[in-house]
């Protein structure tokens, strides 16, 4: 994944690629102005690499750019944004100044269980995991300190680009703007069964539930082998989308090759078992999601 930073931060330097058919009637493209995105990251790419200082900047900065951009350019920058997002978001890692983040230090208090201390800061208990070495929900203990992800003052919102075939995750900052959480690879509807568009929100998660085949209505409960919601789903309330049965899941019912970044599912949004977990631990009942173009 670093290679694909290193990367981006030559092409992020470099000016515009001229058009094919400027090049080809020997045209020069244009340089890049100073003040521009590419400019402007390519030194905290840089400096992000080698120093953990540099890492929230550059998430902070890379977020403000991905809002201007669409298409190609937003994939490309929020895929090479994915690897330092992880390690603020869904890593032990303390970087410096990753409050700006919305994460925190909590010290456990006598009597404190995750599930409680999860609710108070509005995220699943699961992330507790991500974020702290050697975590382990039987041996919490009081004075014991906790990274944590606060949403209580700002929440996610969740977009899926189907045009990009991306789900993104993004923190609502309290002084505004957003800071991506997450950016994966997702499998969406096949082309007579569209992922629909439009705004909803989550009203349901469920780990390991049984799966009703759409097709045969064949109910398979979980751990059957038929059951391919490789044990996760994450219900999207049907008003704002107009379709009942939508939702994120994982997907174990063929090799990842036949599903992912194609149109293969009927019209859920399918993700590979290690994105699913994450955006099951981190977003709630009540998250807000946009399904764009």
């Amino acid at each position: 994944m670093l290679r694909i930073a290193a990367s981006l931060v030559v092409a992020l330097a470099l000016p515009a690629p001229a058009s094919t058919a400027a090049a080809a009637q020997g045209q020069t493209a244009r340089a890049t102005p100073a003040s521009s995105p590419r400019a402007r990251l390519a030194p905290l790419f840089t400096r992000a690499k080698t120093d953990p200082a540099g890492v929230v900047p550059l998430i902070l900065e890379g977020s403000a750019a991905l809002a201007a951009l669409e298409g190609a350019d937003w994939k490309l920058l929020a895929d090479t944004l994915e690897p330092y997002c992880a390690r603020a978001f869904f890593s032990p890692e303390r970087l410096p100044g990753m409050e700006q983040l919305g994460l925190a230090l909590h010290t456990v208090k006598a009597g404190e269980v995750p599930e409680r201390i999860a609710k108070r800061y509005k995220t699943g208990a699961g992330l507790f995991e991500y974020l702290n070495e050697g975590y382990d929900e039987r041996r919490l203990r009081e004075g014991q300190t906790l990274k944590v992800l606060d949403l209580s003052a700002g929440g996610l919102e969740i977009e899926v680009k189907r045009g990009a075939y991306r789900l993104a995750v993004h923190r609502v900052l309290p002084g505004g703007g957003r800071a991506l959480v997450l950016c994966v690879p997702v499998g969406l509807g096949a082309p007579d069964s569209p992922t629909p568009l439009g705004k909803t929100s989550i009203t349901l998660r469920a780990r390991d539930p049984a799966w009703t085949d759409p097709e045969t209505k064949t109910v398979y409960p979980p751990g059957d082998p038929g059951n391919v919601l490789g044990g996760y789903w994450i219900a999207l309330d049907s008003e704002g989308i107009g379709r009942k049965g939508i939702g994120l899941h994982g997907f174990t019912g063929d090799v990842v090759a036949n599903w992912i970044e194609q149109p293969a599912s009927h019209g859920c949004v399918r993700m590979l078992q290690h994105d699913i977990d994450r955006v099951f631990d981190i977003a709630i009942e009540g998250t807000r999601v946009a399904i764009e173009p």
